[in-house]
């Protein structure tokens, strides 16, 4: 099977829960030249400086856990330092806000971020409130190449994958297999 590629790469910095670190951001950025996303808690506009100083091409801002006028400064000063933001949320009112923010790519999180509970189902229904111009990102509850399809046929542009790479034995591979699923769901789409 041909290997693939990931368009972009998610590094988790956030060290109280995950035990991430910016120094991870750094060794991904020193190894590679795609596109790195800063996956953390932003709460604070230092830490968006602090992304773009260690070579992070994107933040993930979460809705749930920022007021309207933090989403709004923080997409511009993202955009400001040549970062695109990825506007993470859990309902329709969340999708709401970013749409009202202005967000270009919005991603569905199917996660529950309190009981961390996994429903794919919720994807579908709320991938639909987007709007057309938007780039749609599935995120989380991605196992394998059923949920891909899945996310791919009820609108997803692309997914947010972590613990079903980081565990296969050859990741590369599961990319390709990603990708290829992904894309045929999308071309049955049109």
């Amino acid at each position: 099977m041909p290997t693939a590629r990931a368009a972009v790469i998610s590094v988790l910095t956030e060290r109280r829960r995950f035990n991430g670190s910016l120094a991870d951001l750094d060794a991904v950025r020193a190894r590679v030249d795609v596109p790195l996303l800063r996956k953390d808690f932003t709460l604070d506009e230092y830490q968006i400086w602090e992304a773009r100083a260690h070579g992070a091409d994107l933040i993930l801002l979460i809705v749930a856990a920022l007021s309207d006028a933090q989403l709004q400064d923080f997409s511009a000063l993202s955009r400001e330092l040549g970062m695109n933001v990825l506007v993470e949320t859990h309902t329709e009112e969340e999708i709401e806000r970013a749409v009202a923010a202005e967000a270009r790519i919005i991603g569905v999180n199917v996660r529950n971020l309190k009981t961390l509970d996994v429903d794919r189902s919720i994807f579908a229904s709320l991938a639909g409130l987007i709007p057309a111009e938007s780039l749609v990102i599935a995120e989380s509850g991605v196992r394998g190449v059923d949920d891909v399809t899945h996310y791919a046929a009820a609108g997803a542009n692309a997914i947010l994958v972590g613990e079903a790479l980081v565990s296969h034995s050859t990741p590369r591979e599961r990319i390709a297999e990603f990708t290829a699923a992904g894309a045929a769901a999308i071309a049955a789409r049109a």
